[in-house]
């Protein structure tokens, strides 16, 4: 296999500068809900550890009564950034007076644009090609920073699930140095359903008519 399709960058929607991502945490609760600070709180304090992003700002209505099952509707703010992503809290299980919650990060209204989406997915394939190990990813996602951004912020929300998952490893490799996920099979098959999404190649460009993607061989 070619490491450089295995480790190939192929895009995502991010939110936490800007992550289309899911996270669970639990917390102790009063005798019929879990506080509404408490709740912006940890979910925002549980969003930046899972995506290495700075803390964000979620705000609630209300609080999240003590009940499996409940939900409640929040937004959250990247630092940085106006755009509200609609974040949907919903409590999972209740043991011991603690309540355990998960949630789920939405895209922005009107943000998922695919065009855009996979313009930018292609430039950033085409840049990171010649990659052979890792590491050589983290300057290339530095240097097409840029590109990077606007790609996640136009991840459309059907491919969001395995875009995402790549917009987080992107962003921790360029805070840490450290881009060993994308030698994972986790993420090489996101970057497969994200490479078949936009009907490309592993270099960036287009798939032939009555052609399948090399992407993996």
């Amino acid at each position: 296999m070619n490491l450089a399709r295995t480790i190939r960058f192929l895009g995502a929607g991010l939110v936490c500068a800007t992550v289309i991502t899911a996270c669970s945490t639990s917390i102790s609760v009063g005798p019929s809900e879990v506080a509404q600070s408490d709740v912006e709180s940890q979910v925002a304090a549980q969003l930046a550890a899972q995506t290495s992003q700075p803390l964000p700002k979620v705000s609630c209505p209300s609080g999240l009564p003590a009940k499996v099952g409940s939900s409640i509707d929040c937004t959250l703010t990247a630092q940085g950034d106006t755009t509200k992503y609609p974040v949907h809290v919903t409590v999972t299980s209740i043991k011991n007076g603690t309540a355990r919650f998960n949630a789920q990060v939405g895209q922005a209204a009107g943000a998922g644009d695919k065009t855009a989406f996979c313009s930018d997915n292609a430039i950033l394939d085409k840049a990171t090609a010649a990659a052979q190990q890792p590491s050589d990813l983290i300057p290339i996602f530095k240097a097409n920073q840029s590109t990077l951004d606007d790609f996640q912020a136009k991840a459309p929300s059907d491919i969001v699930s395995s875009a995402g998952p790549l917009a987080i490893a992107a962003n921790h490799a360029i805070a840490t140095g450290d881009a060993s996920a994308f030698a994972t099979q986790a993420i090489t098959d996101d970057g497969t359903k994200v490479d078949a999404y936009c009907g490309q190649n592993p270099d960036g460009t287009p798939i032939a008519a009555g052609a399948t993607s090399t992407t993996g061989s």
